[in-house]
């Protein structure tokens, strides 16, 4: 019965636009909780309609005593079980949620703000040079070129960039934008040029334009943007390995995987002196408070800013 409870509440969520990976993480949230439940003595012996708030907080002692999530982790799986007995709620299936109260005792606990990992200028020309060394196959070396600099100026999720078609790009010579399809199905516009790109980046070897020459010549039915050799579109798994080779050839020092590629751009961004709305509509963020995380400085910035903008006498 908790099966079709679960499925019926991960079939609402794919019905109301939220992405794949959403209901996956929610569904692997509320499988940590069940399976607490089906191993705790007490607790297999309690059905789903007499669970009590007390029940619930042997879920959360267990989330940080046995498990050791971070704050972090255990706020999420907080939140995924209260939306799924709502839903139950909602659906008629319970008259009440089990969800406690927020305790009168409070956790001394903080959510600690980790700072997004990006790159910076040199460590990017770095990587771009690191490419032209490690590969010697002209087709791959010129697509991951173009796929880890189109990341790095557009922002774009790896979902996104993906499920590009030849055709999207097509259309950015005459619109100099990219129509993105992104989470909740929202639809955003990411301003791209593909001439000034490669300008930008000194591509002497015109590397984006011979991907496009490759590309175009491919005898393929896959009409992806960015495909193998056989001419097939390229998988996320893909990307994330051949750039996890890439920077460790590179040796920068850094891990570095497609979201910290959109990190990047975002910061960069932002340094550059786009406001935080014009960074969150690129991003294609619901809630600026997500776009929040980039407003960060390093060490640098800091003292650069003290010593121009100080109390001069």
């Amino acid at each position: 019965m908790i099966f079709c409870y679960i499925t019926s509440f991960l079939n609402a969520l794919n019905t109301a636009g939220k992405s794949k990976n959403t209901i996956y993480s929610y569904f692997r949230d509320l499988k940590v909780f069940f399976d607490f439940k089906n191993n705790n003595e007490l607790l297999k012996k309690i059905t789903i309609n007499n669970l009590k708030p007390i029940n619930i907080n042997i879920y959360y002692s267990y989330l940080v005593s046995e498990k050791g999530n971070s704050t972090v982790s255990i706020n999420r799986k907080k939140y995924v079980l209260k939306l799924f007995f709502e839903y139950l709620i909602e659906t008629e299936v319970l008259a009440k949620s089990p969800i406690p109260k927020e305790s009168i005792i409070k956790s001394k606990s903080k959510v600690k703000i980790k700072l997004p990992t990006y790159l910076e200028i040199d460590e990017i020309q770095k990587i771009n040079k690191s490419i032209m060394e490690y590969y010697k196959d002209k087709f791959t070396k010129s697509r991951d070129f173009f796929i880890i600099n189109l990341f790095l100026h557009t922002g774009l999720r790896i979902s996104e960039l993906i499920s590009l078609d030849i055709n999207d790009m097509e259309k950015t010579k005459k619109t100099d934008f990219l129509s993105i399809i992104g989470k909740g199905n929202k639809e955003r516009i990411v301003p791209i040029n593909i001439e000034e790109l490669a300008k930008e980046l000194h591509d002497n070897d015109n590397l984006i334009e011979k991907y496009l020459e490759y590309r175009y010549a491919m005898d393929t039915d896959d009409d992806a943007l960015f495909v193998s050799h056989k001419g097939k579109r390229l998988s996320a798994r893909y990307i994330q390995i051949a750039l996890k080779k890439i920077i460790s050839y590179s040796n920068i020092g850094k891990d570095i995987t497609p979201h910290k590629l959109r990190h990047t751009f975002a910061t960069h961004f932002l340094k550059n002196g786009a406001n935080l709305r014009l960074v969150q509509e690129v991003l294609g963020h619901s809630s600026i408070s997500t776009t929040q995380i980039y407003t960060h400085s390093n060490k640098q910035d800091l003292m650069d800013a003290m010593k121009k903008n100080n109390i001069k006498y």
